[in-house]
């Protein structure tokens, strides 16, 4: 079977990570759940974060103030230590982070059908950054 991808789950709240931790051990990722604030502002280093969890995938809270949870991420996506590692973005409200990110935002209802198409991006995503990573 080889080793599970982890995924890197960023969100603010404790009871999303919490859920999202148990769908994704359940569709076969390893995760480690982080509070997007202790990246941000500290205590915790995203270069170390990444180094110490090599994931697979980062799944990254859109949340309110969107303009302020956007531009942390796309200081996130930025930094070296995230080169070749896909985001999949997720959001509970996808009119309003979907003028800062596009379309390609994943809605967070924790429904079956919204847990399906998350695990599915998330899935995808892997897959897309395993490629990159082999191509180089």
């Amino acid at each position: 079977m080889g080793k599970r991808p982890t995924v890197l789950v960023l969100n603010g709240s404790e009871d999303l990570i919490e859920a999202l931790e148990e769908v994704l051990d359940e569709a076969g990722f390893q995760t480690k759940g982080v509070r997007v604030q202790d990246v941000i502002r500290g205590p915790l280093d995203f270069a170390t974060l990444v180094r110490e969890t090599a994931p697979a995938v980062i799944v990254y809270d859109i949340s309110v103030p969107f303009a302020l949870s956007w531009h942390a991420f796309q200081k996130l996506a930025a930094h070296p230590a995230a080169a070749g590692i896909p985001f999949v973005l997720t959001t509970t409200n996808r009119e309003g982070a979907q003028e800062y990110t596009g379309p390609d935002v994943i809605e967070l209802l924790l429904k079956p059908y919204d847990i399906d198409q998350f695990t599915r991006a998330v899935a995808q995503a892997a897959q897309r950054g395993a490629v990159s990573a082999s191509v180089q």
